[in-house]
């Protein structure tokens, strides 16, 4: 991180400030000293679930168009069949997307990423293993978590530079690796808390009650994990884009909502073949 990034992060500035306090305190009262230092790691900690505070880095967690639109995108795939039946919707609403998929998945159905890409869709990474507890690991594990998903992508004529966290969590440690890999994050700002896609039914009301202009709305295009509901949530996501057109809401790509190239060199995917 460079400088003059380095001290336009709250997180660094605020703890500047406050390990300096701790640090003239402890010539007081050595219990204030460790108080004001636990506040600020307690700080840290809670900012890494709340990324749209941009605490710890930049985040981009909505749109600031100032206009009636929302983006859509979707986590955890591409899974089979799943990825394609929503790709067809998307297609009757003549709506696009961004997938944020896992390396491992993307290695796992090629053909369904080629399928999304020659759609007008764009691909977003979302790490290659998709483990929720990446943060916790340590900066060279969050690294070739982030660049092997990258590297395969890439072998498939994919350059993105959007990266979601697995779970929408962050941390310090992932500023410095955006910057080297040339990449910004991405969370949301309205979902259905569906955990998933463990919580189908009402996926749409959920959303459709307070989805509103700039939203980027997160969704998952992995099967339903419980066989009760695996035939709900295909009627709940046309419900869902239907009840956002009804709301005078405009579905835009997301490069559009934030206006940022989110990826590149699609044209390539679609030339060559993608061995598995």
């Amino acid at each position: 991180m460079k400088r003059e990034q380095l001290f336009s992060n709250p997180a660094v500035v605020m703890g500047i400030i406050l390990l300096a306090g701790s640090a003239l305190a402890f010539l007081v009262n050595p219990l204030l000293a460790a108080a004001i230092a636990l506040f600020y790691i307690l700080l840290c900690v809670t900012a890494s679930f709340f990324p749209q505070t941009n605490f710890l880095l930049p985040v981009i967690s909505r749109g600031q168009t100032g206009e009636n639109m929302v983006a859509l995108t979707f986590d955890d795939g591409p899974a089979e069949p799943t990825t394609r039946q929503i790709l067809d919707l998307l297609d009757k609403y003549s709506v696009k997307a961004t997938f944020f998929v896992s390396g491992i998945d993307a290695l796992r159905y090629p053909e369904i990423i080629k399928d999304i890409v020659s759609r007008g869709h764009c691909i977003g990474n979302h790490s290659l293993s998709h483990n929720p507890f990446l943060m916790l690991t340590g900066s060279s594990n969050l690294y070739r978590e982030i660049s092997a998903a990258q590297e395969t992508l890439r072998k498939m004529g994919i350059n993105t530079r959007a990266f979601r966290p697995p779970v929408g969590i962050v941390n310090p440690k992932l500023s410095p690796i955006l910057d080297k890999l040339g990449m910004f994050c991405v969370t949301f700002s309205c979902r259905a808390f569906d955990a998933g896609n463990l919580r189908v039914k009402n996926l749409a009301s959920k959303i459709l009650i307070k989805v509103k202009a700039d939203d980027i709305i997160m969704l998952h295009d992995v099967p339903p994990r419980r066989k009760e509901e695996s035939a709900l949530l295909l009627p709940e996501i046309e419900r869902l884009l239907a009840g956002i057109i009804a709301k005078g809401l405009r579905i835009v790509p997301l490069s559009d909502l934030i206006n940022k190239e989110v990826m590149s060199n699609s044209k390539n995917l679609q030339k060559k073949e993608i061995n598995h």
